[in-house]
């Protein structure tokens, strides 16, 4: 069988960004040597570093799409299924924490407004049910993903306070800043 280098490649450089958390510290030739090849070997698929870099990140925000998807994929009622897909959000930055902080260093690629478009589309579909007090579902999912932001790097961290599990933390935050209610009303 044929190797895939391009893929190679890719899974080197997702190794080192998660290992080093950090896209600054990502080499082109680290990145050869992870994948066992020869530096020039990595320009017959990616022009320099920076296409290299984005196209990992790409598949990170395309991985965290897919989990939240998956998550949410099934489940009937819109806040049900947003806090699912908010919990498969965190339960995937802690999975690989380097990785998840360097998706959202200096690097913008467009799966990470994809990513944030479909929190958006789960705060407006509690919206629509009438499920949500919110007014602006594009400014209520900004705050959701600060906070889920916030939570996946204080816990990736080491900064696990007593309280709540993990999942109540989620759905706590969610509800109070997406404005949803438990539908018991």
């Amino acid at each position: 069988m044929a190797r895939d280098l391009r893929s190679d490649l890719l899974t080197a450089a997702g190794t080192l960004l998660e290992r080093t958390g950090s896209a600054g510290a990502v080499s082109l030739r680290g990145v050869a040597r992870e994948a066992g090849v020869s530096a020039p070997a990595v320009y017959g698929h990616f022009a320099d570093l920076g296409a290299l870099l984005d196209a990992v990140l790409e598949r990170a925000f395309t991985d965290l799409v897919e989990a939240v998807t998956a998550a949410a994929e099934g489940v009937p009622d819109p806040v049900d299924r947003l806090l699912a897909g908010c919990r498969a959000y965190v339960r995937c930055g802690l999975s690989a924490p380097g990785r998840y902080r360097a998706m959202f260093g200096r690097r913008r690629v467009p799966a990470g407004e994809v990513a944030f478009g479909s929190l958006v589309g789960a705060v407006d579909a509690c919206v629509r049910a009438g499920r949500s007090a919110s007014r602006d579902p594009r400014a209520d999912a900004t705050l959701v993903w600060t906070a889920l932001h916030g939570l996946v790097m204080l816990r990736a961290g080491g900064v696990d306070r007593p309280g709540p599990d993990l999942d109540a933390q989620v759905d706590a935050l969610v509800r109070r800043l997406a404005l949803v209610g438990d539908g018991s009303a």
